[in-house]
Parts: C-alpha cells; structure tokens; sequence
C-alpha cells in the first residue's frame, strides 16, 4: 500500500512539472523575401534574386519593411495568420452579398395572394330590381365581367360579359362593353337604347334602384340625354344638355342641368321635377343648408357682357339679388352673405335681409370674452368724402355699437350694456 502512494506522489509531481513546462521558442523560419526588383521570392522552395537584380550574388539587402525595399521578410507565421484573415474576409463579404440579395429580390407569392378574388363569382352591389341582381365574375387573373342573374341564384338574366353594369332605374341597367355605354332592361335583358355612349349619370341606391333620371353622353360630344322614366316605367328622351351634374344637397338630392338650345342653368329634383328654371348663366351649390331650406349661388350675364351674382334658395326665393361681383355665403357662417360690388362690401342674412349697406371698405367679424362667454361682433371700415378712413362696432344685427373714430377700435370700447345683449359667437 505504502508503494503505491509512494508512485501516485511520483506521478503528481511529474505531471506538475510537465505542466508548468514552457519550450523554448525557436526562431521563426524565414520562407519567402520581397524584393524591389524581384518581388516575392519564395525561399522555402529554392527561389533566389534574378540575374540582373543588383542585390544577386551577394548584393546588400536591406530590412524594410515596405514592398520596395530590398527584402523585407515574410516568416510561415505571417504568412498563415494573412491567410486566415483573408479567408474570414471573404466569407464576410459573401455573407453580406446573400443578405443584400435577400432583401433585392422579391419575395416570391402566389397569384391568389394578389387577387383573392381570382375564380370567384359574387353578387356585385350595383343596385337591384324586385328580381333581379348584378353579378360579378372573376376570371384567374382577378379581372371581373359583369351580367344579370335572378335573386334566386338559378337563371341567368344576361351572362357575364360587361365591363361594368349597374342597375339604375325600375327597370333600366346602364352596361358598358368595349368601351361603349347603353341601356337594356334588367328583368329580360333586351336593349332600350343603343351603345353610341361613352357615359352615365344616376343616383345610387344600393338595395333598390328608383332613378327616373338617367343621363348619357353621346360618344364623342358633349351632348348628355336625360331619358326619364314615366309611371310605368318606360325611359324616353326628355331633353339634350350640355352639363348635367347629379349631387346631394341638405335637402335631398338634386340635378343641375344647362340646356343645349338656350345655354342657361336649371334645377331638378331627382323624379325630374323643375325646382327652378332654366334662366341662370351659372348655378352652384354652396353647401349651405338652414330651416330645411338649400342655397345656391347664382350667377347671370347682363347686357354688357358682365357676370353679377347673387343667392337664391331652392323654392326659387332671392336671398341675394343677382347685383353683385362677388358673394361669399361660408365666411361668416350664420351671421351672413358677405357681398362685394366696385370695391365696396355690404352683408345680407339669411333672410335676405340686408344688414350693411354695399360702401364699407372692409367688414371684419370678430369675438371677444367676458364673464357670460365669447361673443360676437363686426368691426367696419368706411372713408369719407376727402378720402380718410373711419372705424366703428357693429353687432350682428347691424346696428353700431360705438361712434366712428378714425382709428381703430378696440372691443373693450363696447359699452357693458351692450356687451350683454351681443350674440354667442358661433359660426356654424
């Protein structure tokens, strides 16, 4: 027992000193030189300087370092170490080539992925009839036709073949085909009108079509056809326009139309019905709706060739008399139309009542705010005979709330009487 702890003390103290032994470290090998005449001669394998480089036979090398010195030197360490950097930069570069093509390239995706639709036939929400539907049929592509199927599902009214198709009357379908418009009826399929259109107008319902107007331009012109249905149904040719626009107003829905033979605006309602005539050179909704009533911007041509503006509502009632340049009924909102004519401006309400005459040099609505909240008044500039310029307070009713003075005048000089009864400010 004793010998063989005797051994194992031996081995554990061979193995500590076989640890802690360093070898010597010898000399690098010298394998390859650079030489300014030669280049890199590789000694390891023989090579020695050219015959007429002067540092042959003997010649004096010196130890630069730089590739035109005479010889530096280059051991096996060195070379292995560049080798092993040269090959981690290469893979480095070719790892960031993969990545950058990664994100150049596009991912590649199904065409179903593009198109959802693709091979699908679905019921395409372009009105109806009591029974009859338009639906849309995809090809792989996704690109739909149209045509005319029964609300049951069972009989093809007309097959899918149009561009577009929409279901805009009682019994009337606007279907366009290689870029030509027409009209045909939806419950049989047979055609009211032929395709020498390029276009449609009607209002949009998406459960059941009722349009008696319908408006088509003749390809090529500028001739739109208001065909009108009558009670039953049946749509003829009621007048040629050169405009007809169909939109919605606060009160409902409305269509302007300008008469090709007399050039003048009127007003429909959408059964067609004449809101107001075919006099106005120019008439345009002002998004403007108060007391279930729509105004709207008129505008006429006087003899002399000038236009002159005015408003009027749908019932035919003149707001504003066609008399002036300008008329502005957004600005101030509730308060009033602003009016402009030969450089002076004046204000209506909406009532047509005219609160500022048409010779102020400016109107200006403005607030300010007390205890009771923000309210609102109107600060007006006037000039005299010689040319000077004077500045009072109004109120929105247009009476003066303080004298004129010819400089400007600040809201606190509103006496507190009047400061109590002026309107809330509000514009809408």
């Amino acid at each position: 027992m004793k010998r063989i702890l005797i051994a194992l003390a031996v081995l554990f103290a061979a193995l500590e000193a076989a640890a802690q032994y360093i070898p010597p470290v010898g000399d690098p090998k010298l394998v390859a030189i650079v030489c300014k005449h030669c280049g890199v001669i590789n000694v390891e394998k023989g090579e020695t300087h050219r015959s007429d480089c002067p540092y042959a036979n003997g010649g004096e090398e010196t130890s630069s370092s730089s590739s035109y010195g005479g010889g530096s030197h280059y051991t096996f360490e060195e070379r292995h170490e560049d080798a092993w950097e040269a090959r981690q930069a290469a893979k480095k570069a070719k790892k960031a080539e993969k990545q950058a093509q990664k994100y150049a390239r596009p991912k590649k995706v199904k065409l179903k992925d593009y198109n959802p639709m693709a091979g699908k036939t679905v019921v395409a929400g372009y009105g109806a009839t009591a029974s009859t539907q338009v639906v849309a049929k995809y090809n792989r592509k996704g690109v739909p036709t149209y045509g005319l199927r029964s609300k049951n599902g069972k009989n093809w009214v007309k097959k899918p073949q149009f561009e577009a198709i929409a279901i805009v009357g009682p019994a009337v379908a606007a279907a366009k085909k290689k870029g030509k418009v027409g009209l045909l009826d939806p419950n049989t399929g047979a055609p009211i009108t032929d395709n020498d259109y390029d276009h449609f107008k009607a209002f949009y319902y998406p459960d059941v079509a009722k349009n008696t107007l319908v408006a088509l331009r003749k390809t090529g012109t500028d001739e739109w056809h208001l065909m009108k249905a009558d009670e039953n149904g049946t749509y003829t040719e009621g007048m040629v326009c050169s405009a007809a626009e169909f939109f919605e107003d606060g009160t409902g829905r409305k269509i302007t139309y300008r008469r090709s033979d007399t050039d003048k605006v009127g007003l429909l309602n959408e059964q067609g019905g004449e809101i107001l005539p075919p006099v106005f050179d120019g008439l345009s909704y002002l998004n403007y709706t108060v007391d279930g009533a729509s105004y709207y911007q008129a505008r006429m041509v006087q003899p002399d060739g000038q236009s002159v503006r005015g408003v009027i509502d749908e019932t035919g009632r003149v707001v504003v008399p066609c008399l002036y340049d300008k008329v502005d009924a957004r600005s101030w909102g509730k308060y009033g139309i602003k009016v402009e004519r030969d450089g002076k401006v004046g204000m209506f309400d909406i009532n047509g009542n005219q609160l500022f005459p048409d010779s102020f040099e400016s109107l200006e609505l403005s607030q300010f705010w007390d205890d009771s909240g923000q309210k609102a008044y109107f600060r007006g500039w006037v000039k005299d005979g010689d040319g000077k310029s004077w500045c009072a307070l109004f109120d929105t009713h247009g009476n003066r709330l303080t004298d004129f003075s010819d400089a400007f005048v600040p809201d606190y000089k509103i006496e507190e009487r009047d400061r109590k009864n002026l309107e809330p400010y509000r514009i809408y």
